[in-house]
């Protein structure tokens, strides 16, 4: 976002105006002696145009020569916007955590938080993959809620918290049905198990762990616990099609006593 500052310095749109002019509207090397407003210009107008990389070196120019000017803090965010832009999003969750580190209480914190969240989004692996990528999402978009409930980045952020807790349980789930499959029963249980206890908010996935729990308790033998996770589900999620063949174990399992 601009400043409303930059449209009081006549000189530096005098001087981008006439940059842009004399090439024609292409990207330019700011001159050797540029002011940090006429970087930051400069940068903002690359950034609109979608020239990252001179944006870039306007911004970093800024930082580099002028680590006390007014406009550091917003050539932080706009250095990070421009790799997000960009999708580069390694690079942009770098410049996204260092300004929320240096800068934990303005007004574009909370958007530095978003797209921090959003650099890790946009590269979190299927849930049958690693989700470290998925745990940091989840944490930068739970401290922006915490830290900023009235943002105007929050209601988005709480939905993306919906989606990462969606593909975390999913992850869990996957490890344990592949345990299971591969008969190692005592790995499986305690996985179906922690899905079951945290992850209450994703009714689906929880009600098939409670289906897949009750079965690796029946291939163990364990006809109670069997029986009780059976009922658990059927009281818990009747309307769901699993609560169904978990009525049809539970005939089996009174046929067997």
């Amino acid at each position: 976002m601009e400043p409303k500052r930059m449209r009081r310095h006549p000189a530096a749109l005098l001087l981008a105006a006439a940059l842009l002019a004399s090439t024609g509207g292409c990207a330019v090397r700011p001159a050797d002696k540029a002011s940090p407003g006429e970087l930051m210009l400069l940068g903002q107008e690359d950034l609109r145009a979608e020239r990252y990389e001179s944006a870039r070196q306007a911004f970093q120019r800024l930082l580099r020569e002028y680590p006390d000017s007014n406009h550091r803090r917003e050539a932080l965010l706009n250095l990070a916007n421009s790799y997000y832009q960009g999708e580069e999003y390694i690079e942009a969750r770098v410049q996204y955590a260092e300004y929320v580190q240096l800068y934990p209480v303005s007004r574009q914190t909370p958007q530095a938080y978003y797209y921090l969240g959003m650099s890790d989004y946009n590269r979190i692996l299927a849930p049958d993959q690693e989700q470290a990528v998925t745990r940091d999402a989840l944490k930068s978009f739970q401290e922006l809620v915490r830290r900023f409930p009235r943002s105007e980045f929050t209601a988005q952020a709480k939905e993306r918290i919906q989606s990462l807790r969606d593909q975390l349980a999913r992850h869990h789930l996957h490890i344990a049905r592949f345990y299971l499959t591969k008969g190692k029963r005592v790995s499986a249980i305690p996985r179906f198990q922690e899905v079951i206890k945290e992850f209450a908010d994703q009714p689906g996935l929880r009600a098939e762990a409670m289906f897949f729990l009750a079965e690796s308790y029946m291939l163990e033998e364990s006809y109670q616990k069997a029986g009780e996770a059976y009922r658990s589900l059927i009281k818990e999620y009747p309307a769901n099609p699993l609560s169904q063949r978990a009525h049809q174990r539970l005939v089996s399992l009174s046929g067997t006593r």
